[in-house]
């Protein structure tokens, strides 16, 4: 049996009871007993599937690479909170985490684009939990800023082969 779990396919022993499954669509929302989640297209993602969401009793964005960054340390990447993080270093790890993981940032018409940051801005979520980010308290206000910058923010460019090589080298250990 094979389930199809996102963009990801993982195989299970058995299916997956169809009681524990719901479809949601951004602009819908889901019951969820004591709360409301409603579903959400973050501004950037990397995969046309992605939805978010936001819970009203918490005021919590739950979203999967639109806030993402890569961390300095492996210490701040499993801190309890991104503030940890100095601003200015976690304005342009959202920013090179944009630009790589949502290439297509850079030439979408800049307005459309800041359209879609708006709703975020109005549910003013007090908490912000990525699965590229520590949690996000209270910080959502300054994120919104970092990736309306996203559509100005220079293009990310890899490595070529001469740096490879150079990182390579690096890892060898120093002759006696």
């Amino acid at each position: 049996m094979t389930t199809f779990i996102g963009a990801g396919i993982m195989s299970t022993e058995r299916p997956l009871p169809l009681d524990r499954v719901c479809l949601v669509n951004p602009g819908q929302a889901l019951d969820a007993g004591d709360r409301t989640l409603r579903a959400f297209r973050p501004p950037l993602f990397d995969n046309p599937g992605t939805v978010g969401f936001y819970d009203d009793r918490s005021a919590t964005c739950f979203s999967s690479d639109c806030f993402g960054a890569h961390m300095p340390s492996a210490e701040l990447a499993v801190a309890d909170d991104v503030g940890a993080v100095p601003a200015g270093d976690l304005h342009d790890a959202q920013l090179l985490w944009a630009t790589v993981d949502s290439p297509w940032v850079r030439v979408v018409d800049k307005d459309k684009y800041l359209a879609t940051v708006q709703p975020l801005r109005t549910m003013a979520p007090e908490l912000v939990l990525c699965t590229h980010l520590p949690p996000a308290s209270p910080l959502a206000g300054p994120m919104l800023d970092t990736i309306e910058a996203a559509p100005g923010a220079d293009p990310f460019v890899g490595p070529d082969q001469q740096a490879l090589e150079q990182m390579l080298a690096g890892f060898e250990p120093a002759q006696p």
